[in-house]
């Protein structure tokens, strides 16, 4: 089973990929799906389940807590909290996995997230690390803390999806998880091309223009 694990859709507000797009970028890509992980919103999880009854649609979030972003993956519901200790709860409480995502990318990363308890992972391969350091230290940093190890493209663009992902030997999500957590599991993915942070900032932009002139 082959998983990106880190996916946008235009509902996080610097994505411009439509469900539609997803559905068929991940069928055009091999995959056999995705976790979508949209900041601060699950609606783009429910509209491409809608839509994509052909593939795994794994419901994550991208959180923005008050000190930096965690992953919440196999989550029912929003996350309302913002604190760190607060979302990890709410996450857990969800029976979810949190996960760091880009950990080591010193312009995205969450200060100090080391120190926080109930961390189950961390992002090993972030296809918008612009540095292939980053996803080298984040790799030492969880076979040397036995972490849950995770690999998403970060999508926010359709051509992006695919860039990385997961391979497990799994017949269903219940399956890959249980591979997840035990690390039976093999890491594939490259580096996206620098244009896709120009066009996320791009709609990030006109998105805050919007809200701006009314």
């Amino acid at each position: 089973m082959k998983i990106d694990m880190h996916v946008h859709t235009e509902f996080s507000k610097d994505s411009t990929t439509s469900p539609e797009e997803i559905v068929k970028r991940v069928k055009k890509k091999g995959l056999d799906g995705i976790v979508v992980t949209d900041h601060d919103t699950m609606e783009g999880v429910r509209e491409v389940q809608k839509i994509g009854s052909d593939i795994i649609v794994i419901p994550g979030m991208e959180v923005t807590t008050t000190e930096g972003e965690l992953l919440g993956i196999f989550i029912k519901e929003e996350i309302e909290s913002e604190g760190p200790e607060d979302v990890i709860e709410e996450i857990k409480e969800q029976n979810g996995l949190v996960v760091v995502p880009h950990p080591f990318d010193p312009l995205r990363s969450f200060s100090g997230w080391e120190s926080l308890k109930d961390i189950d992972g961390i992002e090993v391969l972030n296809s918008r690390n612009l540095f292939r350091g980053m996803n080298r230290r984040a790799e030492k940093y969880a076979e040397e803390k036995d972490v849950i190890r995770t690999a998403g493209s970060d999508a926010h663009t359709a051509w992006e999806i695919g860039k990385a992902f997961v391979e497990a030997e799994a017949d269903n999500v219940k399956e890959f998880r249980r591979r997840l957590e035990k690390g039976e599991l093999e890491i594939h993915g490259v580096r996206s091309s620098p244009l896709s942070y120009i066009l996320g900032n791009f709609k990030k932009i006109t998105h805050l223009i919007g809200k701006v002139m009314g």
